[in-house]
């Protein structure tokens, strides 16, 4: 019987199946994506220890310490070899976008060779020899076969200290090291490296092989006892689970957005159940007089819908794998821009118990959304159902205990977010918003009962005959017509609340860089270390900048972004004398703190600023004093202000970049500011640079106008992603109009063939349909703008900063906003035209003979 009801309607048991699979592909491919991630970063960082069992880091392994770090460790009489590394960016001269990660380490080494495993047309040993010459690097097979390089040949790589030729003395077999950045991979000897990444002195590692039956807990101690404090002795594997906090809170983000497609699965498979049940409610009456007791019925029902949501998580499972494949190159660039790192994901990964877990999700999702639609229709009197018109019977009138449950859930969905601000819990802010979203279609069915007769006074005063047929049918069944407006609803709120938190960042970003990053113009890399942070240059490169004609005043500024404070990766932002004048900020810049008094202090180096996000994050106010591991020894250093930044998700502090010279030991800049002279040519200045130095180095020489340019295009790759969220907008609204429509008509074909065969013509009926579906399409789009106005200002308020890190200027996305009212109008005006071609297809006597 079952398979019999559902074969014939086959298009809405299809929407049922297709309303599990769409919540639950989503739910899947953000699980894949950030399983995925993580893996190969930990991978990487493995691959990249070898058969290191501990590791010398300051920090994440970011910062750079001293060389001499290396002797210590070689001095415990259980390490074999202490082996220093450090690792930067660089590209080809000829094609900046073509990026390799440029690892230095002493490969002459005996103890290291079997590190990199080395294919040369010259004796492997010879070539490691060859290798001492600061020209001489290794490249991958990979690397080589994709640009025809070969051993011996010349190729011309872009470093932070200039552009020069290299000669190719081996090639790297894809395996160990090589494996870890998908080919892109370069080595070179440690002093050459250290040479081209300006970290001359310095390593960003020490990798300890221990000796056959040496216990690493008790080295670790004794290297702990012996190496200065700032410095971390670990495993590898506990530096690679560092990260795994570092990225916690914004794939928390991307779990959120999944959890409301799965609101929306609920929403579509609620209404198409309730459809369906109206539809089966003659044939259920039927088998309650023949003896079928209610129970069973019931529970056939119930069945139908685990089967359905089976099938439906079964099909979203496969579709989310595929999902994940294509949108994990978008999600991993965001997150690159995002905390300024490279994922070199290799592959997607799949963890069959959690995949399991979000399927039984989407099961009981269709289970629950089944028992609120079919209980009623099930528990009905028979002989009730069989002599009325069962739209008559099921409809009902606003009751104000949905007011009050509405009530309660925004009231927990408040709680919930002022504990998140709390607690710095980014799970309760998830937990509220979903609350709040979830909310809409509990608030909808009342509105729509409170607009009921607002809209049959409005809709026959407009379109006379065809108005009055669109109100009776929409508020017949008061409870459809909400939860379709509210399916609309959600959808048109997640698109309103992503764009909202788009622009908000964007202008936030942009402000502030047109205040802190001022000038006209900025000298930088082309290349980047991952994110939107351009690779250093040498600071060689102010002095003879300032000397150029035309150039009035000229300021640097350096991001380190692997700053470790209390167990947390920050960012340091430094910056020259000039970018700390008072004058070039408002005065609510300044969040505590005088900007004068600052000014003293940053530059006498005897205080830092801290972001808002690090003073919320850790309680730290003006007057408060912050200890930093640097690679001289703990820096001590008093707050002197508190204000809003950018470099670090998770908080950032602002020093002199003396102090970053003198106490991190790092010389080179991030970009490079130039103020013109008045009258001076900006294009003249420009190529003048370009002239000088052009030839020298791969460089970026940007107006201010261009900066913001450059931002505003990382902000957008930041969100690509989020486009295929938005299509949800049109699932959810064509899958809950048509069916709604379809559903109508087809209970309405008695009503509708008297109607034409009393003299209204075919365009007469289809302006009723279409009107019937633009009207709900409205009371959705009003819906969803108001709840994405408030979801928005949530979000950016709160999620975001304890998701993401930053605070945020709250602007409403109001073009994006009326683009989407747009879209939903639309959509639903075409799906009430192809529903209303339906309706007058059907013959007129047919219609009549059916009651």
């Amino acid at each position: 019987m079952s398979f019999r009801q559902l074969r014939t309607s086959w298009g809405r048991t299809s929407l049922i199946v297709w309303g599990v699979a769409v919540g639950v592909a989503l739910a899947v491919a953000i699980n894949v994506i950030n399983r995925s991630v993580l893996d190969s970063f930990r991978s990487t960082i493995e691959l990249v220890a070898g058969p290191a069992a501990l590791e010398v880091t300051l920090g994440v392994g970011e910062v750079g310490f001293s060389e001499s770090v290396g002797e210590t460790v070689r001095a415990d009489p259980d390490v074999k070899a202490a082996v220093p590394l450090v690792h930067g960016t660089i590209s080809l001269a000829d094609d900046p976008r073509e990026t390799l990660q440029l690892f230095g380490a002493d490969l002459t080494a005996e103890e290291v060779l079997h590190r990199y495993p080395v294919s040369a047309t010259t004796d492997r040993r010879q070539a490691l020899r060859a290798l001492e010459d600061p020209q001489s690097v290794f490249v991958t097979t990979a690397f080589a076969a994709r640009h025809g390089v070969t051993v011996g040949g010349t190729i011309r790589l872009s470093t932070p200290t200039g552009i020069d030729d290299f000669t190719v003395r081996g090639l790297l077999e894809a395996e160990g090291v090589a494996a870890a950045f998908g080919g892109q991979l370069a080595v070179m000897d440690l002093p050459a490296a250290q040479r081209l990444l300006g970290k001359e002195e310095r390593v960003d590692q020490v990798d300890v092989v221990l000796r056959a039956g040496a216990d690493p807990a008790v080295v670790e101690r004794r290297l702990a006892a012996a190496l200065p404090a700032v410095l971390t002795v670990a495993p590898p594997a506990q530096r690679a689970a560092r990260y795994d906090g570092v990225l916690a809170s914004y794939q928390a983000m991307l779990t959120g957005l999944s959890t409301l497609c799965l609101v929306a699965g609920f929403f579509i498979i609620y209404n198409t159940t309730a459809t369906g049940a109206v539809h089966r409610a003659l044939v259920m009456a039927g088998l309650r007089l023949i003896g079928a007791p209610p129970e069973k019925l019931f529970r056939l029902l119930m069945l139908e819908a685990t089967i359905l949501g089976t099938i439906g998580a079964a099909l979203g499972t496969a579709i989310g794998i595929g999902l994940a494949s294509l949108l994990t190159g978008l999600v991993t660039d965001s997150m690159g821009i995002n905390f300024q790192l490279r994922f070199p994901v290799r592959g997607i990964v799949l963890d069959w118990a959690q995949q399991a877990l979000i399927a039984a999700a989407g099961v009981a999702t269709a289970v629950c959304a089944s028992y609120l639609a079919v209980r009623r229709v099930a528990g009905l009197d028979p002989l009730e159902v069989m002599r009325t018109d069962l739209r008559t019977t099921l409809a009902n009138r606003p009751s104000s205990r949905l007011v009050v449950v509405w009530g309660g859930v925004v009231a927990v969905s408040a709680l919930a977010l002022l504990a998140e601000e709390h607690f710095k819990s980014a799970a309760l802010g998830n937990l509220g918003s979903t609350l709040w979203n979830g909310s809409v279609i509990v608030i909808a069915i009342p509105m729509v009962g409170w607009l009921a007769g607002l809209l049959r006074r409005i809709l026959p005063g407009i379109w006379k005959a065809e108005g009055q047929m669109a109100a009776e049918s929409l508020f017949r069944s008061v409870r459809r017509t909400g939860v379709t407006a509210a399916a609309i609803a959600l959808v048109l709120t997640v698109a309103i609340m992503l764009s909202s938190l788009s622009l908000s960042f964007r202008r936030s970003m942009i402000a502030y860089i047109g205040r802190v990053l001022s000038g006209d113009l900025a000298v930088s890399a082309v290349t980047t270390e991952g994110g939107w942070l351009e690779t250093p240059i040498p600071d060689t490169l102010v002095p003879e900048l300032a000397g150029i004609p035309g150039v009035a005043q000229v300021e640097a500024g350096r991001v380190v972004s692997g700053q470790a404070y209390r167990g947390e990766r920050i960012g340091v932002l430094a910056l020259t004398d000039g970018a700390f004048d008072p004058v070039r900020y408002p005065a609510d810049w300044y969040r505590e703190g005088n900007a004068h008094e600052a000014a003293r202090a940053l530059r006498a180096g005897t205080g830092l600023l801290v972001s808002t996000t690090l003073s919320d994050r850790f309680d730290l106010h003006l007057g408060d004093r912050i200890r930093l591991p640097t690679p001289t020894g703990e820096l001590d250093l008093a707050i002197v202000g508190v204000v809003p930044d950018y470099v670090g998700d998770r908080g950032s502090v602002i020093v002199s970049r003396r102090l970053l010279i003198e106490r991190w030991r790092e010389r080179t800049v991030s970009r490079i500011h130039l103020f013109l002279q008045p009258g001076a040519s900006l294009e003249q200045v420009r190529q003048e640079i370009a002239r000088r130095v052009g030839g020298r180095y791969r460089l970026k020489i940007l107006s201010l106008r261009e900066v913001l340019d450059y931002h505003d295009r990382m902000i957008n790759r930041a969100f690509a992603f989020t486009g295929a969220i938005q299509l949800l907008i049109i699932i959810v609204t064509v899958c809950g109009i048509f069916d709604l429509l379809l559903s109508s008509i087809a209970e309405r074909r008695h009503e509708l063939s008297l109607w034409r065969l009393v003299g209204a013509d075919d365009r007469v009926v289809s302006r009723s349909v279409t009107l019937e579906s633009v009207t709900i399409g409205a009371l959705g789009a009003v819906m969803g703008v108001v709840v994405g106005l408030v979801t928005a200002w949530t979000w950016i308020r709160f999620n975001f900063w304890y998701l993401i890190g930053y605070e945020l200027e709250y602007h409403f996305a109001l073009r994006s906003a009326l683009w989407y009212v747009i879209l939903v109008l639309v959509m639903t005006m075409v799906t009430g035209r192809m529903a209303a071609q339906g309706a007058i297809r059907h013959s007129i006597l047919a219609g009549i003979r059916e009651d």
